[in-house]
């Protein structure tokens, strides 16, 4: 009976053992969302990364850097439905993607503001006054997006194709306000030399709750566990801080 058992422990390691550890072929696809997933050289950098990347280590799967590529939102919702091991960060979980992934989150919330000079002193009570503002946006991007589906009418918007036009049009009083995410924004600013003491935030559009979204193959129980590390990162420690906190102190929300 003992040379059974030692027979079946060395078949399960013959087989077993010759096989790639679960997820180490895991390939994270992180589309553009300043201060989310920002291109940092050759490597993707932001808070959404550092929060994968520490709750994959927790979980025993580390992910390499070289691993993190940035991607469009499409390519990567798109790669991510057909797999295998790939994982889109910054996903929404709608009713129409729901059933196309697995879901780790929400990882955090997003919120989506109309920034104007604070000189302008410019007040928006409501949605429907928007309409009466030129609203500078980056074009085909989520904020752009959201004030669409949110009522925005599409002429009202100065369209431009990345936020440094958007911006400059800002700055230069050519538009009332720019949309963009809260945290997102003063980053961009930064990086054109622009003084966000100079700017406030008018109106607040939408609140995003953004997600890790795994193709379908992943393993439930890695989710689970996944969703337990992302749980425990945000837990509030002896200080009354989580990790999370302490990872973005001064960034968050």
């Amino acid at each position: 009976m003992k040379c059974i058992f030692t027979s079946l422990i060395l078949t399960a390691f013959l087989v077993f053992g010759a096989l790639p550890a679960w997820g180490e072929n895991f390939i994270a696809l992180a589309p553009p969302y300043p201060p989310y997933c920002v291109s940092s050289g050759l490597t993707v950098k932001g808070m959404a990364v550092s929060t994968l990347t520490t709750i994959m280590n927790m979980c025993g799967i580390p992910l390499d850097e070289d691993r993190i590529k940035l991607m469009s939102w499409t390519y990567a919702f798109e790669n991510t439905v057909r797999g295998p091991e790939r994982i889109m960060l910054n996903a929404q979980r709608t009713p129409d993607s729901e059933q196309l992934f697995k879901w780790v989150g929400p990882v955090v919330t997003s919120k989506i503001v109309l920034i104007g000079r604070k000189r302008d002193k410019l007040f928006i009570p409501t949605r429907e006054q928007l309409n009466g503002y030129r609203i500078a946006t980056v074009r085909w991007s989520r904020p752009e997006k959201s004030l669409l589906a949110g009522g925005v009418d599409k002429d009202k918007l100065e369209r431009h194709p990345s936020h440094v036009q958007a911006l400059r049009s800002l700055d230069k009083g050519e538009v009332d306000l720019f949309a963009f995410t809260q945290l997102g924004a003063p980053c961009l600013m930064e990086g054109l030399g622009m003084s966000k003491d100079d700017y406030e935030i008018c109106f607040t559009f939408d609140e995003e709750p953004l997600y890790f979204a795994f193709s379908k193959d992943t393993d439930d129980n890695l989710i689970a566990r996944l969703n337990r590390a992302l749980k425990d990162m945000k837990a509030s420690g002896p200080s009354g801080k989580s990790q999370f906190d302490m990872m973005f102190e001064g960034q968050l929300d």
